[in-house]
């Protein structure tokens, strides 16, 4: 089981089945994930990964996984892409690129 912290409102969203990916670098313990490895987020509930896709940056992953799929609380890509720059930067999404976690709760 690999332990994530997911912040507000994301949280909330992945709790309950609004948001169903989780973008992350494509580093550390991302790039080893798994299909079929469980995920504990913020040490409440635990969703099983049934899909990992990598990107080349946000604004891939954000169009080709959906805005309401991967942020819901966003109306654009442009607004989505915004919150993913707030976490991490554009340098480290050229190093690294990006990987898509389709989740599922268990």
């Amino acid at each position: 089981m690999i332990k994530i912290s997911v912040q507000e409102p994301y949280f909330s969203y992945i709790m309950s089945g609004e948001k169903t990916v989780e973008g992350r670098l494509n580093k550390d313990k991302f790039l080893e994930l798994e299909v079929g490895d469980i995920l504990e987020i913020n040490g409440q509930a635990n969703f099983k990964i049934i899909k990992k896709n990598t990107y080349k940056n946000f604004r891939e992953m954000i169009m080709v996984e959906g805005v309401n799929n991967v942020l819901p609380d966003k109306n654009n890509i442009d607004e989505a892409v915004d919150v993913y720059y707030r976490f991490y930067s554009k340098q480290d999404e050229t190093a690294y690129g990006v990987v898509g976690i389709i989740l599922k709760k268990i």
